[in-house]
Order: structure tokens, then C-alpha cells, then sequence
């Protein structure tokens, strides 16, 4: 495992190891003799220093620009890195605020879509009730009419028996003042026969017989015009009573025919209460239309998201270039050194 960093003395031992060895002491070379610990950066300037000490050789350009490379590169690197963490932390805060927004707007897409649902059947059952009441109202403005025309029937039919009685009546009394007439008539005849003739009498009492034959024949036409009369009478009753009954039957009639009225505005009630679940149904309707934008604009920030995190890879790709234009300057890695250790040497 690589330590945290290395001393003048631990570079000096080890470039004067590779000396002694043949080998030339580059900032790898000494790393590596020191097991892959310290950064190149502090190698080279202890390099340097024990140079100055040596002689106090002036560093090669190469090596000037070994380490300004090396520099660069690191800078990059930690740049890079930094620039990586961030967009992976917004990316991580945007994803979550996406899948809560996202799960919020789906769970107020299924209650509007309930909401929807419930003013449906409601909808429904309102139209229901609508068209029984009209279908009740048809049947009572029916029976309504039937009612009135059957009123108006027994209206005409008790005129009808009022002027029969009367007629009845006028001839009844005509009856009544004929036989009166025809009493007196008979009377004042059989006085003037009794005191003209005496002798007569047999003759009258033969009219006289005539005349009570007619007079009996007069009374039960009387009788007759009296039962009819009667008759007439209770006839009369009767269509009273049926006329009674038809006033009782137009009482019940305006009674159904404020019930209709009552039922009249419970339809005006139902369909104020239909257009309204209509409204809120429209705007349950755009309710969903709303989120469903929404959920487009969420996916939209989604994709740009994603094309950020493409770019923080194209980042990650940047730091792996950079890892190998430092191979590329400095030599081979030796075997078994990673990027993480390499970063722990900086």
C-alpha cells in the first residue's frame, strides 16, 4: 500500500541505488524504487535539489517539461474530477427531484382520473333519474288531459239532465193544468146538465162514466209523468253525485298537477346539477391534459439530464486521454500500478 508521501532522504537513497545499478534516475525509475509512493511533482524536486548539491546542473528541458506536463495533467485531472462529482450530484439531486415530481404528477393523474370517473357515474345517474322523471311527467300530463276531457264529459252530460228536468217539469205542470181545466170543465158541465134537465141524467151519468174513463185514462198518464218525473229526479241525483266525484277527481288532478310542479323543479335542479358535473368533468378532463404536458416536460429534462451526464462522461474520457498522454510522456506504468494510486501519490 502507498504512503502518503515521501522525504529528501527516501529519493536521495534511492537515486544513488540507481546509479549504482547503471540505470538512469527519471522521476518513474526513482517511484518505482520507492515502491510507487510520492508524487512525481515532489520526486522531481528532490531530484533537483540533490542535482544542485551534486554540481548544481541546471535540469534538462526535458524534464522542465516533464513536469509541467505533469502539472497540467494533474490540474486537469482535479478539474475534471470536481467538475464530474458536481454534474453526478446535480444530476443525482435533479433525478430524484424528477422521480418525486414525476411520481406526485402521476398519483394527481389517477385522482383526476377518479375524480373523472366518479362525475361520470354520476353523470349517468343523474341522466337516469332525468329520464324516469320526464317519463313520470308524460304519464301524469296524460292522465291529466284524459282527466279534464272526462270532466268536461260529465259537465255536458249534467246539462243535458238538467234541461231533460226541466223539460220533464214544464210538461208535468202542463199535465197538472190540463187535468185541472178538464176537472173544471166537468164540473161546470154536469151542473148545467143537472139544473137544464132532469131528465138527462141517465145520459150524463153515461157521459159521466165517459168522463171519468178519460179522467182515469188522464190519471194514469199523470202517474205515468209522476214516475217519470221521479225517475228524472234520481237521475238527476245521480249525475250530482258523478259531478261530486268528478270536482273530487279534479281536486286530486290539481293536487298531481302540483306534484308535477314539484317534479318540474326537481328536473330543473338535476340538469343545473348535470351541466355542472359536466363542467367539472370538462375540467377534470383538462386537469389531465395539464399533467400529461407536464409529464413530457419532465421526460424533456430527463433527456437533458442524460445529455449532461454524457457530457461528464466525455469528461471521464478527457481525464482517461490525459492518463495516457502522462504514460505516453513518462514511460510505462509498472505493472500493477492503478489510477487510484497514482491520484494517492499526488
Amino acid at each position: 500500500m502507498a504512503r502518503a508521501g515521501v522525504y529528501f532522504s527516501d529519493v536521495k537513497r534511492a537515486r544513488d541505488a540507481l546509479v549504482s545499478a547503471g540505470r538512469h534516475p527519471s522521476i518513474d525509475a526513482v517511484r518505482a524504487a520507492l515502491g510507487n509512493t510520492g508524487s512525481k511533482t515532489t520526486i522531481h524536486k528532490y531530484l533537483r535539489e540533490i542535482e544542485a548539491e551534486e554540481g548544481g546542473q541546471k535540469a534538462s528541458v526535458s524534464e522542465a517539461i516533464q513536469a509541467l506536463v505533469i502539472q497540467l495533467a494533474d490540474q486537469l485531472r482535479g478539474e475534471a474530477a470536481t467538475e464530474v462529482e458536481v454534474v453526478r450530484a446535480r444530476m443525482a439531486e435533479l433525478q430524484g427531484a424528477h422521480e418525486h415530481a414525476q411520481a406526485a404528477l402521476e398519483s394527481q393523474l389517477v385522482d383526476a382520473r377518479q375524480a373523472l370517473e366518479s362525475v361520470s357515474r354520476q353523470l349517468a345517474t343523474i341522466e337516469e333519474d332525468l329520464a324516469g322523471l320526464k317519463d313520470q311527467l308524460s304519464l301524469e300530463q296524460s292522465a291529466r288531459h284524459t282527466a279534464e276531457q272526462r270532466s268536461r264529459d260529465l259537465g255536458e252530460r249534467l246539462a243535458d239532465a238538467e234541461r231533460h228536468q226541466a223539460s220533464l217539469e214544464e210538461k208535468h205542470r202542463h199535465a197538472r193544468d190540463s187535468l185541472e181545466h178538464y176537472r173544471t170543465s166537468s164540473k161546470e158541465q154536469r151542473e148545467q146538465e143537472n139544473r137544464r134537465h132532469e131528465q138527462q141524467v141517465q145520459g150524463l151519468q153515461a157521459e159521466l162514466r165517459q168522463a171519468q174513463q178519460a179522467a182515469s185514462i188522464k190519471q194514469e198518464e199523470l202517474t205515468r209523468l209522476n214516475k217519470e218525473a221521479a225517475a228524472l229526479v234520481a237521475e238527476l241525483a245521480a249525475s250530482k253525485q258523478a259531478l261530486h266525484l268528478e270536482r273530487e277527481a279534479g281536486r286530486t288532478l290539481a293536487r298531481k298537477v302540483d306534484q308535477l310542479q314539484v317534479s318540474e323543479s326537481r328536473i330543473a335542479v338535476l340538469e343545473a346539477q348535470l351541466a355542472e358535473s359536466r363542467a367539472r368533468a370538462a375540467e377534470a378532463e383538462q386537469e389531465s391534459v395539464r399533467l400529461a404536458g407536464l409529464c413530457t416536460e419532465l421526460r424533456q429534462q430527463k433527456a437533458t439530464l442524460e445529455a449532461q451526464l454524457d457530457g461528464a462522461k466525455g469528461a471521464i474520457t478527457l481525464e482517461e486521454r490525459l492518463a495516457k498522454l502522462d504514460q505516453a510522456v513518462f514511460g510505462t506504468k509498472k505493472t500493477g500500478q492503478t489510477d487510484a494510486e497514482a491520484a494517492e501519490a499526488e
